[in-house]
């Protein structure tokens, strides 16, 4: 799918009031109106994909594995279904492609920078298009809560993200020591248009729009001095 993605920050402090405000809004999202998410991000030995995004890199890249499962609420044996996704920005356009697969819980909740078929991932990368410059590895686990709306005016599709956090890092290639918990939120907005929507002025004063990238702020938060962090 190819389309505009707007993204505005917000204090932790106030997710409860702009939930509540989403819900007056808009629809639910039928199928997926909450759901956990849990992603392994993947990135080159040197962090090639962090540093287009700090860089603000007009193309930028992201590999990673995503499910939504509750791995503690399943058998070790049991498969989770994944998705191996690769979005591409280019400027404010994004291109997002995935690949479903399955995989043992025992094997995400086990170490799994270690795991060998978690780690061979990236090679089937190659059938959506995409042609890395270098070798990817896992380096970040990150989850997250999510709500999904339907904008019925636009079509656009709204997310709300709280409750960000890294839970572990790929000690090999990221220095710092997680978990970390971002004190921020993230609200989403993907559709055809560039510009806040008119339903949001009344809370766009807690709003800011900007760049954001979860694993760009994680990563950030795990390598940078707080002087530094942007």
């Amino acid at each position: 799918m190819n389309n505009y993605e707007q993204k505005y920050n917000f204090i932790t402090q106030q997710q409860q009031m702009l939930l509540d405000w989403l819900e007056y809004c808009y629809i639910q999202d039928p199928n997926y109106h909450f759901s956990s998410v849990s992603s392994i991000y993947y990135d080159t030995p040197t962090l090639d994909l962090y540093w287009e995004k700090r860089n603000g890199d007009y193309l930028k890249s992201k590999v990673r594995l995503r499910w939504y499962a509750k791995l503690q609420e399943l058998e070790p044996n049991q498969d989770v279904k994944c998705y191996l996704e690769v979005k591409r920005k280019y400027g404010a356009i994004r291109n997002k492609e995935r690949l479903e697969l399955n995989i043992s819980a025992k094997q995400l909740l086990v170490n799994p920078f270690e795991d060998d078929e978690i780690i061979s991932f990236p090679s089937m990368a190659y059938e959506l298009e995409y042609f890395p410059q270098g070798l990817l590895v896992p380096t970040l686990l990150i989850q997250y809560e999510r709500y999904r709306f339907i904008d019925p005016k636009s079509s656009s599709r709204i997310a709300l993200d709280i409750n960000i956090c890294c839970k572990c890092a790929n000690e090999k290639y990221i220095p710092g020591i997680p978990p970390i918990f971002l004190s921020v939120g993230v609200l989403e907005i993907k559709g055809e248009h560039q510009e806040m929507l008119n339903s949001l002025t009344p809370i766009a004063d807690h709003l800011t729009k900007m760049s954001f990238s979860k694993y760009g702020r994680c990563c950030e938060s795990l390598m940078q001095p707080f002087e530094l962090r942007v």
